[in-house]
């Protein structure tokens, strides 16, 4: 009896052990009341010289997903500047919007959409300020845009997994349950079964608290990975690059393993994009590919398109 209790005090502080930062952190530290994307709604038809009081938080937006460096998203607050109008370009550019600089209606549309929390990587910029007047060809010299036959992109430096480490395992820990745990774990599968159909990779589900290669959960504010969840229908989910192996979900968003209604996220969805990224996949430009950005709410998608596909392919063709 003493034995089968000791037993079971280590286990119990094993998993308080693995899993207490979590819930510690997702709980603790969620954040109150965060702005919405639908905020930039409210600057429509907005260009330049012009000045608004969210403009700061469309500067914050641009940064944050790779279209404005750090020194570019402090300058001038308020006001509708020349560098925040080449950053607006370049968002048209990748998005397949009319390149204006000013926010019309679909471009604000467009930014308020639920997203991949991820960066749009394949992108550069300029300074207006830096005396960097790089000519790369294009029509219009206020942005460069680094351009590729192909939609699909991959991180800087082209992480990927070892060309021997081809079945990858996984396992589940989350701080918060907004769906059933068989109901995340079929999702996973399913996700996982369409990489497997169409790459090199194999991947097999282990048990909780198992040595793993990837990680997957629900998360809600800041749950301590430098990149904190905002609330319904914003920042939706996010992964690492190779070989890091993490894949968080919002937990504040309204799931769903059926096709969803109205309002509702398809979670096959997005956890098949954020695969992508786990296996070195950065977004495409393809408004079609499951490693696109954005999300449709209310919207299944449940398979890889060929740009996906293509995707993946080209970059595990060599070691």
């Amino acid at each position: 009896m003493a034995a089968n209790t000791t037993n079971c005090l280590k286990a119990f502080l094993v998993f308080l052990i693995v899993h207490l930062p979590f819930l510690v952190l997702s709980r603790c530290l969620e954040h109150k009341n965060p702005q919405s994307f639908n905020t930039l709604l409210s600057l429509e038809g907005l260009s330049k010289g012009q000045t608004d009081k969210n403009l700061p938080y469309l500067r914050q937006y641009l940064k944050r997903f790779g279209y404005l460096n750090y020194k570019e998203t402090t300058l001038n607050g308020n006001y509708f500047d020349e560098v925040l109008e080449s950053a607006v370009k370049l968002y048209q550019r990748n998005y397949h919007l009319k390149v204006t600089g000013k926010l019309d209606f679909d471009t604000v549309k467009k930014a308020a959409n639920p997203r991949c929390g991820f960066p749009d990587i394949g992108l550069r910029f300029k300074s207006i300020n830096n005396g960097d007047h790089t000519n790369n060809g294009d029509d219009d010299p206020d942005f460069l845009f680094i351009k590729n036959s192909s939609l699909y992109k991959f991180f800087d430096g082209n992480p990927k997994w070892p060309a021997e480490k081809t079945h990858l395992t996984y396992t589940f820990i989350s701080a918060v349950h907004p769906i059933p745990q068989e109901d995340l774990s079929s999702a996973s599968s399913q996700a996982f079964a369409e990489w497997t159909r169409n790459s090199k990779f194999t991947f097999a589900e282990v048990r909780e608290g198992a040595v793993s290669d990837l990680r997957l959960g629900f998360f809600v504010g800041d749950h301590g990975d430098g990149h904190p969840f905002d609330g319904p229908l914003n920042v939706l989910a996010h992964a690492f690059a190779p070989t890091y192996g993490r894949l968080h979900l919002d937990g504040a968003e309204a799931w769903s393993l059926s096709p969803p209604p109205p309002g509702q996220i398809d979670i096959v969805w997005v956890t098949m994009h954020e695969i992508g990224h786990l296996l070195g996949l950065a977004h495409s430009s393809d408004p079609n590919a499951v490693m696109f950005a954005q999300v449709t709410p209310g919207v299944a998608r449940r398979a890889l398109t060929p740009d996906d596909i293509a995707g993946i392919q080209a970059l595990y063709a060599t070691p």
